[in-house]
C-alpha cells in the first residue's frame, strides 16, 4: 500500500477512534510532527507504531507489514 494513502488512512480511522496523532505525541512526550513522520515511513519508531495501533486496536504489524519480518520484529 502507498505509504501516503496509509497514512491518510491511519489518520482517518484515529479520528473515527476520537483521537490524533497530537493525541498521541503528547502521551508519549513526542511531537506531532514526529508521530506523523513515522505513520508516513520517513521515521522508524517501534514505540510510537505500537502506540498508534493500540489506538487502532491492532498491531503495527498489520497497519505496516512491509515493515516487519515474517516473527515480528521490525525490519532496518
Amino acid at each position: 500500500m502507498d505509504d501516503e494513502f496509509c497514512h491518510e488512512m491511519i489518520r482517518a480511522r484515529l479520528r473515527l477512534a476520537g483521537t490524533s496523532f497530537s493525541d498521541i505525541a503528547r502521551e508519549l512526550g513526542k511531537t506531532p510532527a514526529s508521530v506523523s513522520l513515522v505513520s508516513q515511513g520517513h521515521r522508524r519508531s517501534q514505540k510510537i507504531q505500537r502506540a498508534i495501533a493500540e489506538k487502532l486496536d491492532t498491531t503495527p504489524e498489520n497497519i505496516w507489514p512491509d515493515r516487519y519480518e515474517q516473527e515480528g520484529t521490525m525490519k532496518n
